[in-house]
Protein backbone atom coordinates (compact mmCIF):
# COMPACT_ATOMS: atom_id res chain seq x y z
CA UNK A 1 0.00 0.00 0.00
CA UNK A 2 1.36 3.46 -0.76
CA UNK A 3 1.50 5.70 1.85
CA UNK A 4 1.11 9.57 1.41
CA UNK A 5 2.54 11.69 4.47
CA UNK A 6 1.07 15.00 5.50
CA UNK A 7 3.00 17.62 7.34
CA UNK A 8 1.31 20.06 8.68
CA UNK A 9 1.58 21.78 12.43
CA UNK A 10 -1.49 21.48 13.11
CA UNK A 11 -4.08 19.08 14.49
CA UNK A 12 -5.56 17.36 11.45
CA UNK A 13 -8.51 19.59 9.34
CA UNK A 14 -11.59 18.92 7.63
CA UNK A 15 -9.97 18.87 3.91
CA UNK A 16 -7.03 16.33 5.85
CA UNK A 17 -9.68 13.99 6.76
CA UNK A 18 -11.37 14.07 3.54
CA UNK A 19 -8.68 13.56 1.29
CA UNK A 20 -8.05 10.77 3.32
CA UNK A 21 -11.52 9.15 3.40
CA UNK A 22 -11.10 9.25 -0.54
CA UNK A 23 -7.40 8.23 -0.34
CA UNK A 24 -8.56 4.98 1.47
CA UNK A 25 -10.97 4.23 -1.45
CA UNK A 26 -7.76 4.49 -3.87
CA UNK A 27 -5.53 2.32 -1.73
CA UNK A 28 -3.13 5.16 -0.33
CA UNK A 29 -2.78 5.44 3.50
CA UNK A 30 -2.63 8.67 4.97
CA UNK A 31 -0.37 9.79 7.65
CA UNK A 32 0.02 12.83 9.62
CA UNK A 33 3.41 14.33 11.27
CA UNK A 34 4.77 17.51 12.50
CA UNK A 35 7.93 18.77 11.20
CA UNK A 36 9.28 19.04 14.65
CA UNK A 37 9.79 15.25 14.57
CA UNK A 38 12.13 15.56 11.88
CA UNK A 39 14.48 17.25 14.19
CA UNK A 40 16.65 14.61 14.83
CA UNK A 41 17.86 12.01 11.97
CA UNK A 42 15.50 9.38 12.39
CA UNK A 43 13.82 6.88 9.98
CA UNK A 44 10.49 6.71 12.14
CA UNK A 45 7.98 9.57 13.27
CA UNK A 46 5.03 9.53 15.63
CA UNK A 47 1.78 11.16 14.28
CA UNK A 48 -1.43 10.34 13.08
CA UNK A 49 -3.07 7.59 10.61
CA UNK A 50 -6.79 7.50 9.18
CA UNK A 51 -8.80 4.84 10.33
CA UNK A 52 -11.02 4.33 7.64
CA UNK A 53 -12.69 1.52 9.13
CA UNK A 54 -13.16 3.58 12.14
CA UNK A 55 -13.41 6.62 10.51
CA UNK A 56 -10.92 8.67 13.05
CA UNK A 57 -7.70 9.51 13.17
CA UNK A 58 -5.51 7.06 15.59
CA UNK A 59 -2.24 7.81 17.16
CA UNK A 60 0.62 6.01 15.82
CA UNK A 61 4.39 5.83 15.26
CA UNK A 62 5.55 4.92 11.28
CA UNK A 63 8.20 4.74 9.02
CA UNK A 64 9.31 8.48 7.01
CA UNK A 65 6.52 8.09 4.46
CA UNK A 66 8.21 8.06 0.78
CA UNK A 67 5.75 10.74 -0.58
CA UNK A 68 5.08 13.86 1.21
CA UNK A 69 2.21 16.61 0.93
CA UNK A 70 3.84 19.46 2.81
CA UNK A 71 1.12 22.04 4.33
CA UNK A 72 2.90 23.74 6.66
CA UNK A 73 4.00 27.28 6.44
CA UNK A 74 7.54 28.49 7.70
CA UNK A 75 6.63 32.21 7.95
CA UNK A 76 7.14 32.28 11.53
CA UNK A 77 10.81 32.36 13.39
CA UNK A 78 9.36 29.44 15.54
CA UNK A 79 7.95 27.59 12.07
CA UNK A 80 11.67 28.52 10.69
CA UNK A 81 13.46 26.46 13.60
CA UNK A 82 12.29 22.91 11.65
CA UNK A 83 12.52 23.73 8.28
CA UNK A 84 15.80 22.52 8.05
CA UNK A 85 14.20 18.84 8.33
CA UNK A 86 12.11 19.31 6.20
CA UNK A 87 14.57 20.50 3.55
CA UNK A 88 16.28 17.58 4.84
CA UNK A 89 13.82 15.20 3.68
CA UNK A 90 13.95 16.92 0.25
CA UNK A 91 17.32 15.67 -0.57
CA UNK A 92 16.57 12.21 -0.01
CA UNK A 93 16.20 10.30 -3.03
CA UNK A 94 13.78 7.77 -1.90
CA UNK A 95 11.34 10.44 -0.71
CA UNK A 96 9.48 12.58 -3.20
CA UNK A 97 7.41 15.89 -2.59
CA UNK A 98 3.91 16.60 -4.24
CA UNK A 99 5.28 19.92 -4.35
CA UNK A 100 8.85 21.19 -4.15
CA UNK A 101 7.57 25.23 -3.20
CA UNK A 102 8.44 28.21 -4.42
CA UNK A 103 11.24 30.46 -3.78
CA UNK A 104 10.71 34.14 -3.02
CA UNK A 105 8.40 36.66 -4.67
CA UNK A 106 11.47 38.52 -5.85
CA UNK A 107 13.21 34.94 -7.41
CA UNK A 108 9.76 34.40 -8.95
CA UNK A 109 9.48 37.33 -10.69
CA UNK A 110 12.61 37.48 -11.74
CA UNK A 111 12.61 33.95 -13.50
CA UNK A 112 8.98 34.51 -14.38
CA UNK A 113 8.22 37.22 -15.85
CA UNK A 114 10.75 37.41 -19.26
CA UNK A 115 8.19 34.37 -20.52
CA UNK A 116 6.49 35.77 -23.42
CA UNK A 117 2.83 34.15 -23.14
CA UNK A 118 2.85 35.96 -19.52
CA UNK A 119 4.87 38.81 -19.51
CA UNK A 120 2.42 41.42 -20.32
CA UNK A 121 0.35 40.06 -16.83
CA UNK A 122 3.11 40.85 -14.56
CA UNK A 123 2.90 44.57 -12.91
CA UNK A 124 6.59 46.33 -13.13
CA UNK A 125 8.50 44.75 -10.10
CA UNK A 126 11.45 46.43 -8.37
CA UNK A 127 13.32 44.83 -5.34
CA UNK A 128 13.21 47.66 -2.59
CA UNK A 129 17.13 48.11 -2.29
CA UNK A 130 17.33 51.78 -0.55
CA UNK A 131 14.59 54.03 0.33
CA UNK A 132 16.15 56.85 -1.46
CA UNK A 133 15.79 54.28 -4.49
CA UNK A 134 11.95 53.68 -3.69
CA UNK A 135 11.07 57.70 -3.10
CA UNK A 136 12.57 58.40 -6.97
CA UNK A 137 9.85 56.44 -8.15
CA UNK A 138 7.06 58.96 -6.94
CA UNK A 139 8.46 61.37 -10.26
CA UNK A 140 6.72 58.72 -12.33
CA UNK A 141 4.00 57.48 -10.03
CA UNK A 142 2.56 59.05 -7.00
CA UNK A 143 1.30 55.62 -5.42
CA UNK A 144 2.87 52.23 -4.53
CA UNK A 145 3.06 49.16 -3.25
CA UNK A 146 5.54 47.21 -0.77
CA UNK A 147 5.07 43.37 -0.12
CA UNK A 148 7.61 41.22 1.51
CA UNK A 149 9.50 38.72 -0.54
CA UNK A 150 8.64 36.06 1.82
CA UNK A 151 5.14 37.38 2.61
CA UNK A 152 1.70 35.43 2.69
CA UNK A 153 -1.95 36.00 3.28
CA UNK A 154 -1.59 39.96 2.84
CA UNK A 155 0.11 40.45 6.10
CA UNK A 156 3.17 43.21 5.56
CA UNK A 157 1.88 44.98 2.67
CA UNK A 158 2.40 48.56 2.62
CA UNK A 159 0.64 51.25 0.24
CA UNK A 160 2.74 54.12 0.47
CA UNK A 161 0.81 57.26 -1.48
CA UNK A 162 1.72 60.63 -1.83
CA UNK A 163 -0.89 63.62 -1.69
CA UNK A 164 -0.53 67.25 -1.74
CA UNK A 165 3.53 66.54 -0.21
CA UNK A 166 2.84 64.54 2.21
CA UNK A 167 2.69 60.20 2.61
CA UNK A 168 -0.40 58.08 3.86
CA UNK A 169 0.98 55.00 4.42
CA UNK A 170 -1.44 52.12 5.19
CA UNK A 171 0.04 48.79 6.62
CA UNK A 172 -1.95 45.42 6.52
CA UNK A 173 -1.30 43.73 10.21
CA UNK A 174 -4.20 41.23 9.42
CA UNK A 175 -6.92 41.40 10.39
CA UNK A 176 -6.53 45.17 10.09
CA UNK A 177 -4.80 47.91 9.09
CA UNK A 178 -2.98 50.69 10.43
CA UNK A 179 -2.89 53.98 8.86
CA UNK A 180 0.49 56.76 9.41
CA UNK A 181 0.82 60.32 7.71
CA UNK A 182 4.62 61.04 7.28
CA UNK A 183 4.86 64.84 6.15
CA UNK A 184 8.37 64.95 5.09
CA UNK A 185 10.72 62.06 3.21
CA UNK A 186 12.81 62.14 6.12
CA UNK A 187 9.88 60.84 8.64
CA UNK A 188 8.96 58.34 6.03
CA UNK A 189 12.71 57.24 5.84
CA UNK A 190 12.73 56.90 9.30
CA UNK A 191 9.97 54.41 9.51
CA UNK A 192 10.64 52.25 6.33
CA UNK A 193 14.06 51.72 7.61
CA UNK A 194 12.93 50.32 10.84
CA UNK A 195 10.82 47.41 8.75
CA UNK A 196 13.65 47.07 6.55
CA UNK A 197 15.66 45.66 9.24
CA UNK A 198 13.78 42.56 9.38
CA UNK A 199 12.02 42.38 6.21
CA UNK A 200 13.33 42.24 2.70
CA UNK A 201 10.45 43.69 0.45
CA UNK A 202 9.96 43.97 -3.34
CA UNK A 203 7.73 47.09 -4.41
CA UNK A 204 4.77 47.78 -7.26
CA UNK A 205 3.03 50.58 -8.29
CA UNK A 206 -0.43 50.53 -6.80
CA UNK A 207 -2.93 49.02 -8.88
CA UNK A 208 -6.43 50.46 -9.00
CA UNK A 209 -8.32 46.62 -7.80
CA UNK A 210 -11.07 48.26 -6.35
CA UNK A 211 -15.25 48.05 -7.35
CA UNK A 212 -16.75 51.41 -7.46
CA UNK A 213 -17.90 50.79 -4.11
CA UNK A 214 -14.24 51.00 -2.92
CA UNK A 215 -13.87 47.58 -1.91
CA UNK A 216 -11.10 45.73 -3.09
CA UNK A 217 -11.38 42.30 -5.21
CA UNK A 218 -9.35 39.55 -6.96
CA UNK A 219 -9.98 37.05 -8.63
CA UNK A 220 -8.64 33.90 -6.96
CA UNK A 221 -7.66 30.89 -9.29
CA UNK A 222 -7.34 27.29 -7.69
CA UNK A 223 -5.25 24.14 -9.88
CA UNK A 224 -4.40 20.76 -9.23
CA UNK A 225 -2.21 18.10 -10.96
CA UNK A 226 -4.82 15.61 -11.90
CA UNK A 227 -4.13 11.21 -12.23
CA UNK A 228 -2.17 11.73 -15.68
CA UNK A 229 0.03 14.47 -14.00
CA UNK A 230 -1.67 17.36 -15.64
CA UNK A 231 -2.90 20.80 -14.29
CA UNK A 232 -6.62 21.13 -14.27
CA UNK A 233 -8.43 24.19 -12.98
CA UNK A 234 -10.75 23.02 -10.44
CA UNK A 235 -12.62 26.46 -9.66
CA UNK A 236 -12.55 29.76 -9.65
CA UNK A 237 -13.92 32.61 -7.00
CA UNK A 238 -13.96 36.61 -6.26
CA UNK A 239 -12.96 37.18 -3.33
CA UNK A 240 -13.83 40.69 -1.95
CA UNK A 241 -12.12 42.73 1.28
CA UNK A 242 -13.43 45.73 3.65
CA UNK A 243 -13.93 48.60 1.95
CA UNK A 244 -11.08 50.86 1.27
CA UNK A 245 -8.38 48.34 2.30
CA UNK A 246 -5.64 47.61 0.62
CA UNK A 247 -6.28 43.37 0.18
CA UNK A 248 -9.14 41.27 -0.42
CA UNK A 249 -7.27 38.54 0.96
CA UNK A 250 -9.39 36.02 2.97
CA UNK A 251 -7.10 36.04 6.29
CA UNK A 252 -8.18 39.95 6.53
CA UNK A 253 -11.71 39.39 6.67
CA UNK A 254 -12.45 38.96 3.12
CA UNK A 255 -15.52 37.58 1.62
CA UNK A 256 -15.90 34.48 -1.69
CA UNK A 257 -18.16 35.05 -4.46
CA UNK A 258 -19.02 33.61 -7.69
CA UNK A 259 -17.26 34.61 -10.71
CA UNK A 260 -20.13 35.37 -12.08
CA UNK A 261 -20.48 38.48 -10.56
CA UNK A 262 -17.67 40.15 -12.07
CA UNK A 263 -18.40 39.35 -15.62
CA UNK A 264 -22.13 39.76 -15.88
CA UNK A 265 -23.56 43.03 -17.35
CA UNK A 266 -20.25 42.80 -19.50
CA UNK A 267 -20.52 43.03 -23.38
CA UNK A 268 -19.80 39.26 -24.80
CA UNK A 269 -16.26 40.73 -26.14
CA UNK A 270 -14.99 41.89 -23.16
CA UNK A 271 -16.20 38.36 -20.99
CA UNK A 272 -14.65 36.27 -24.36
CA UNK A 273 -11.16 38.36 -23.79
CA UNK A 274 -11.22 38.05 -20.06
CA UNK A 275 -11.73 34.35 -20.21
CA UNK A 276 -9.42 34.69 -23.36
CA UNK A 277 -6.41 35.84 -21.14
CA UNK A 278 -7.59 33.63 -18.05
CA UNK A 279 -7.26 30.58 -20.15
CA UNK A 280 -3.51 32.00 -21.43
CA UNK A 281 -2.36 32.18 -18.05
CA UNK A 282 -3.63 28.59 -16.73
CA UNK A 283 -2.51 27.17 -19.82
CA UNK A 284 1.32 28.49 -19.75
CA UNK A 285 1.85 29.67 -15.64
CA UNK A 286 2.06 26.53 -14.00
CA UNK A 287 3.84 24.69 -16.92
CA UNK A 288 6.59 27.40 -16.66
CA UNK A 289 6.62 26.98 -12.74
CA UNK A 290 7.20 23.30 -13.10
CA UNK A 291 9.94 23.92 -16.13
CA UNK A 292 11.37 26.80 -14.81
CA UNK A 293 11.44 26.43 -11.02
CA UNK A 294 10.26 23.56 -9.18
CA UNK A 295 7.44 20.49 -10.15
CA UNK A 296 4.21 21.63 -8.04
CA UNK A 297 1.34 19.77 -6.71
CA UNK A 298 -1.49 22.90 -6.65
CA UNK A 299 -1.58 26.38 -7.28
CA UNK A 300 -3.33 29.67 -5.76
CA UNK A 301 -3.10 32.50 -8.33
CA UNK A 302 -4.11 35.43 -7.01
CA UNK A 303 -5.22 37.77 -10.43
CA UNK A 304 -6.17 41.45 -10.31
CA UNK A 305 -8.71 42.87 -12.47
CA UNK A 306 -8.24 46.64 -13.20
CA UNK A 307 -11.15 48.88 -14.36
CA UNK A 308 -9.89 48.91 -17.75
CA UNK A 309 -10.18 44.91 -17.26
CA UNK A 310 -6.41 44.49 -18.10
CA UNK A 311 -5.62 41.20 -16.09
CA UNK A 312 -2.43 41.15 -13.30
CA UNK A 313 -1.04 38.28 -11.45
CA UNK A 314 -0.72 39.58 -8.06
CA UNK A 315 0.12 36.16 -6.21
CA UNK A 316 1.53 32.81 -6.80
CA UNK A 317 0.78 30.58 -4.09
CA UNK A 318 1.94 27.10 -3.91
CA UNK A 319 0.40 26.14 -0.66
CA UNK A 320 -3.04 27.78 -1.33
CA UNK A 321 -5.64 28.00 1.24
CA UNK A 322 -8.72 25.25 0.80
CA UNK A 323 -11.61 27.45 1.55
CA UNK A 324 -12.35 27.98 -2.31
CA UNK A 325 -13.46 24.25 -2.27
CA UNK A 326 -16.91 25.49 -0.77
CA UNK A 327 -17.36 27.37 -4.00
CA UNK A 328 -17.42 24.32 -5.98
CA UNK A 329 -19.97 22.25 -6.81
CA UNK A 330 -20.06 18.57 -5.09
CA UNK A 331 -18.21 16.82 -7.75
CA UNK A 332 -15.40 19.02 -8.41
CA UNK A 333 -15.18 19.23 -4.84
CA UNK A 334 -14.77 14.84 -4.57
CA UNK A 335 -12.07 15.69 -7.41
CA UNK A 336 -10.04 18.26 -4.84
CA UNK A 337 -10.27 15.63 -2.29
CA UNK A 338 -9.15 12.71 -4.41
CA UNK A 339 -6.37 14.53 -6.53
CA UNK A 340 -3.52 14.48 -3.60
CA UNK A 341 -3.50 10.46 -3.48
CA UNK A 342 -4.52 10.37 -7.33
CA UNK A 343 -1.15 12.02 -7.92
CA UNK A 344 0.44 10.05 -5.43
CA UNK A 345 -0.36 6.98 -7.30
CA UNK A 346 0.47 8.84 -10.85
CA UNK A 347 4.14 9.42 -9.08
CA UNK A 348 4.45 5.91 -7.37
CA UNK A 349 3.84 4.45 -11.21
CA UNK A 350 6.09 6.91 -13.21
CA UNK A 351 8.89 6.16 -9.97
CA UNK A 352 8.74 2.29 -10.87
Amino acid sequence: MITLGVLSFSQPTFYFTKIAEQAAKNGVRICIFSPTQLAERTSHVSGLTYNSNKKEWLDSTFPIPSFIYDRCYYGTKKAQLFKAGTDSLKLQENIQFLGYGLPNKWEVYNTLSPIQEIQPFFPLTKKLTSVTFFLSHFRKKNSWLIKPINGSQGRGLIKVEKVHGQYIVKEVIQPGESLYIFRTDHHLKKWLHSRMKDTEYIFQPFLPLQNKKDVPFDLRLFLQKNEAGNWVERVRCIRTGPKNHITSNLAGGGEMLPFSVIIQGLHRAKREEIERNLQIIVQHLPSAIDQTISPLFELGIDIGIDPDYNLWILDINSKPGHKIVTMASPSVQTEIYEAPSKYCMYLSSIKR
